[in-house]
């Protein structure tokens, strides 16, 4: 299904500058299209520009992320410095009032800050704008704007044209049970105005649908579908706060997909960060309208709303037959019981076949497979004192990744038939269960569960 403004199904979110190496070179082949959040294009437009016109060549379109202004002002400071970090700041001053005045001031932008409609329009044509012309005002004012027009001239780079991104994203704030009542007229109205003047440009306004998980199961849900279902954007792009799939109950997931049907019944759907459930609910054309499916490297198929702590990094390695990622301990003895380590042919035959895996396995498979998993011992501060902890080498984390986005170029490929699709989640969970748990395997049966229904 063609939609306009979306590339294709598999979208990829950009994280940071270490992730280009891993959306580029034989990677670019791996997706469809890019989705930037605004802070880093604020942060680094000419690294982002040369990434999209001479690198990846992959159409894109910016999150503005205008949620985080609603939150607490905590989470926009710098760790470093305690004051706002200056991408953030950047963003603030484009975007302008009513967010500049209390976000700089430290304080959170409150839905009565959009009661006056000159000033919610004006903020509208600013975010609309940011996202249409920041980056290619970066490549057509700098210094090097002769040598992308000779690129582009000799076929070596993307087009001006193609800095522009595919599709804009409407001004759009955070909803929960508790608040959106409030926030929805303000997110409506700013969608009502993006698609009213988005008319007149070349680029067509998507809407962005952020909701808690307690959304999905309060009387609230049934006004946000219906005040979004009157409009008609290019695309929804739903994001539930939060919901890691492989982790969800089968009243949450069903609640999900009714999301899904209802905007669906008024434009595309593309869900923001997700795995491979819906990547297999997109394939199996239950629901027409989801037509991509976005996540980031490796472990981006889920993400909260307001940011919390990482913790202490740990390398995990995605599992294909199972759909989810497991610490290395884990995934040895997964592998052990699917039969993974008789020999590289089985590893490859029954575990995984990608370029990743082809190299990484050679002669002795258990042995070989360890580099997915290598750490250094670190002397770190503790809650107790000092304490020594593991963490994966930078050579670790690369095998993972590069493993994790061949794997779901796999994925977004194949073609995913309810039948044998929830006959393989079966047949896994079965084998795994006694090694990983019933909590481990317990995401295979809920997904088939939700996608037979």
């Amino acid at each position: 299904m063609a939609v306009e403004g979306i590339a294709g199904p598999h979208i990829v979110r950009y994280g940071t500058a270490a992730d280009q190496k891993f959306l580029t070179g034989d990677f670019a082949n791996t997706y469809d299209q890019l989705v930037i959040n605004a802070n880093m294009v604020a942060h680094m437009p000419s690294a982002l520009a040369t990434l999209i016109t001479q690198k990846a060549n992959k159409p894109f379109f910016i999150d503005p992320q205008t949620h985080a202004f609603q939150h607490a002002s905590t989470h926009l400071a710098s760790a470093k410095t305690g004051g706002i970090r200056r991408s953030i700041r950047r963003l603030v001053e484009a975007y302008g009032d009513p967010i500049q005045g209390p976000v700089l001031n430290g304080e959170s932008v409150l839905p009565s800050d959009f009661d006056d409609n000159v000033l919610l329009e004006g903020f509208c044509d600013r975010v609309l704008a940011f996202q249409e012309s920041t980056l290619k005002s970066e490549v057509e004012e700098s210094s090097d704007a002769k040598y992308y027009q000779f690129l582009e001239e000799e076929g070596l780079a993307a087009s001006f044209g193609m800095m522009q991104p595919s599709l804009l994203v409407a001004p759009y704030f955070y909803l929960d049970e508790r608040t959106g009542g409030a926030w929805l007229p303000v997110n409506i109205a700013c969608a009502d105005y993006c698609l009213r003047v988005g008319a007149k440009r070349s680029v067509p306004i998507a809407l962005q649908v952020v909701v808690s998980q307690d959304v999905l199961r309060s009387g609230l849900l049934k006004s946000i579908v219906d005040a979004y279902s009157a409009l008609r954007p290019a695309a929804f792009l739903v994001w539930v706060d939060g919901l890691a799939e492989d982790e969800s109950s089968e009243e949450l997931l069903q609640a999900q997909v009714r999301l899904f049907g209802q905007l669906g019944g008024a434009a595309p759907v593309v869900n923001l960060y997700g795995g491979y459930f819906t990547v297999a609910l997109m394939h199996t054309k239950r629901l027409p309208s989801l037509v991509a499916v976005t996540h980031s490297l490796e472990y981006g198929e889920s993400r909260s709303v307001v940011p919390v702590g990482g913790g202490v990094p740990v390398a995990k390695f995605y599992l294909p037959a199972l759909h989810s990622r497991l610490v290395i301990r884990d995934a040895v003895r997964a592998i052990k019981v699917l039969g993974g380590f008789a020999s590289r042919e089985r590893y490859l035959e029954t575990i995984c076949r990608c370029a990743e895996c082809a190299q990484v396995i050679q002669q002795n498979p258990e042995a070989d497979f360890g580099a997915y998993g290598v750490t250094n011992a670190k002397v770190v501060r503790g809650r107790s004192g000092m304490v020594t902890r593991e963490y994966p080498t930078t050579e670790t984390k690369e095998h993972c990744v590069r493993h994790y986005m061949w794997v779901k170029q796999q994925e977004y490929q194949e073609t995913a038939d309810i039948g044998p699709t929830c006959m393989a989640l079966g047949a896994v969970a079965m084998k795994l269960q006694r090694v990983l748990g019933d909590s481990g395997v317990a995401h295979c049966g809920v997904w088939a569960t939700v996608l037979r229904s």
